[in-house]
């Protein structure tokens, strides 16, 4: 009998449940034409709706639904109504979902982003019912800018209550969104703590993003494969690996997501084109090159980086002409301009210069030259470097050793004025010193030469040239 009562008593509460079940159901299909008269703003819409609240008025998530219909139309004191009859009557106590409506019209209705009365609306959520899981995103997303560790900390609280939620995505987008180069490492970090099996399309991209963002380049193109292994017609995880690729010098492979990414991208962007450019450049396939940051230059006007790699384009097709023209337009115009743009406009001036000949030929050397005197203005941390290149065009082009020295000198006083030598640094001074040590050596002026090779001595003690200087009688330590 005893068993027989149990099976009775399940039946029965099968079918106490079955009106309740089918409301449900049925409240989602009952909802579709109030939802389309109050967005069509119907005249009969207050009825249609007013006939659904009697309806479903022990159905606290049907009332909930029309709030938000309203909400959506931003008929905010409609939903709030529903919403607060629902957290006033006892019965509906527990219901989470009207407390993070209010929450919700908190946000719409807030001022100067006051985030304080939505994140009240939306802890009373997670009070009346600690399993919601939107009462705490939501939370989280209103205190994320204005107090992130509390956001952090409330979802953490959810994890409690579902180990396999993973947060690691949620707060590394907090992170991502803010913008900066703090956030950005934050967002790096968090992306690495979770489960990358459940990071979605979105997650992959801000992951790859971020690191690209702070130059980890090798770790942009290693997320964005991993992406793409899920995602693999991604045209944000192909556009971020082109990046990623192109700026580490990757450009076979740069080239290749670059093709996965133009095949289903019909909105290009002028960085798209630009990266693809300078990875056709890096393998010296130079009319595509131009076709290409052309059609960057086309896109967007104001970013004038495709200019000076277009110079760089058209001296490797042998048109000097051009890429002085484009050189010049870009340094003239550029507000930023670096290494490589000087390097470039000296690369053509020197080229022409190897096909002149007579004053001509020495013109075009000097104004290589020159190029590297303007970037050592511009530039006094590598103006050290930008004189070893006017040595090297004095030493070879001009063999003009009285300026080599000249620029030895600048190197020296450059260097000597330094406190703390990068290796770079080291590396341009001991040439300088060694070579003055053997113009000195070579005149007979053995106390110079062995005063700077005793400075060389001082940055490389194995430098064998310094030691031969050193020796012991003019002869022995002369040098070539």
């Amino acid at each position: 009998m005893k068993a027989i009562k149990y099976l009775i008593s399940g039946v029965l509460a099968m079918a106490l449940a079955a009106p309740s079940m089918a409301q449900d159901v049925n409240y989602q299909t009952a909802l579709e034409p109030v939802s389309k008269a109050i967005v069509a703003k119907s005249a009969d819409a207050a009825e249609l709706a007013k006939k659904y609240q009697k309806e479903f008025k022990k159905n606290p998530e049907a009332l909930v639904a029309l709030g938000k219909v309203y909400f959506g139309e931003k008929r905010y004191g409609d939903a709030k109504a529903i919403a607060q009859a629902l957290t006033d009557n006892k019965k509906f106590a527990n219901c989470g979902d009207a407390w993070i409506l209010l929450g919700d019209i908190a946000v719409a209705e807030a001022e100067n982003g006051d985030a304080g009365p939505a994140a009240a609306m939306y802890e009373t959520a997670i009070s009346v019912d600690p399993k919601n899981k939107t009462a705490y995103e939501r939370y989280f997303t209103v205190n994320r800018t204005a107090a992130p560790e509390e956001a952090i900390r409330k979802l953490e609280e959810y994890k409690k209550i579902d180990p396999s939620y993973q947060i690691e995505a949620k707060v590394a987008d907090m992170y991502y969104k803010q913008n900066t180069i703090g956030g950005m490492k934050d967002a790096v970090e968090w992306y690495k703590k979770g489960d990358a099996n459940n990071y979605d399309e979105t997650n992959f991209t801000q992951w790859a993003n971020a690191n690209y963002i702070l130059r980890n380049y090798d770790d942009a193109v290693n997320v964005a494969k991993r992406g793409l292994a899920k995602f693999n017609n991604s045209v944000y995880l192909s556009r971020a690996a082109l990046y990623a690729a192109a700026e580490k010098g990757d450009f076979q492979n740069a080239l290749e997501y670059g093709k996965d990414m133009f095949k289903d991208n019909k909105d290009s962007l002028a960085l798209d084109y630009y990266y693809y450019g300078i990875s056709q450049l890096g393998i010296k396939d130079y009319q595509n090159a131009v076709t290409s940051l052309n059609k960057a230059l086309e896109i967007n006007p104001k970013d004038l980086r495709p200019m000076g790699k277009l110079s760089q384009a058209y001296l490797g097709l042998g048109q000097e002409d051009k890429a002085l023209d484009y050189s010049q337009k870009y340094l003239e115009q550029a507000t930023s301009v670096g290494y490589d743009d000087y390097n470039n406009l000296s690369e053509i001036y020197k080229k022409k210069g190897d096909a002149a000949k007579g004053a001509q030929q020495k013109d075009f050397y000097n104004k290589a030259m020159d190029v590297w005197e303007i970037m050592a203005k511009k530039s006094p941390a590598i103006a050290d470097y930008a004189y070893f290149q006017e040595a090297q065009i004095a030493q070879d082009k001009l063999k003009d050793q009285a300026k080599v020295r000249e620029l030895n000198q600048k190197i020296i006083s450059t260097d000597e004025a330094i406190t703390n030598l990068s290796s770079t640094n080291k590396q341009l001074l001991t040439y300088a010193y060694i070579n003055e040590a053997i113009n000195y050596n070579n005149a007979n002026e053995i106390d110079k030469a062995k005063e700077l090779a005793q400075k060389v001595l001082a940055i490389d003690p194995n430098n064998e040239t310094a030691k031969k200087i050193l020796a012991v009688g003019t002869e022995e330590g002369k040098t070539e």
